[in-house]
């Protein structure tokens, strides 16, 4: 049986925008993207922003911080580009961590001063979903 899995995603969303001009400008290929308006695939459910995404996807773990010190390895020294993309085109950018716990065993969920400083340099807003399985 598989264990406790948690992934950290970092979303960059907006009213409207080109994903592509944020891939150009951090030079990071995101897991996934999509616009306004569309329509979520197998569902009649409309996009109401548009969003690009980057995961560290689902990895087996008992502490959240090896997945944001993943995102965090990936985007410190993007600081500025994602200041400057969050002002030019009015986006918000959030971190949302998922944990799926397995056999009732809980992964450690802090954040260190590090990630709180990161958190706050790129002027994010951080959600956690959380869900038992058994």
């Amino acid at each position: 049986m598989a264990g406790t899995n948690v992934m950290a995603n970092l979303s960059i969303c907006g009213d409207n925008f080109n994903p592509q001009d944020i891939t150009d400008k951090l030079g990071i290929q995101p897991k996934d993207y999509w616009i306004k308006g569309e329509t979520i695939p197998g569902k009649s459910i409309v996009r109401k922003n548009t969003c690009w995404r980057y995961s560290t996807g689902y990895q087996e773990s008992f502490d959240i911080n090896d997945q944001i010190d993943h995102i965090k390895g990936v985007f410190q020294s993007k600081s500025v580009d994602l200041s400057e993309l969050s002002q030019l085109f009015n986006l918000e950018i959030m971190i949302n961590i998922v944990i799926n716990i397995e056999d009732n065993q809980k992964p450690a969920m802090y954040f260190n001063r590090q990630t709180i400083e990161f958190i706050n340099q790129i002027k994010a807003e951080v959600d956690i979903d959380l869900y038992i399985y058994s």
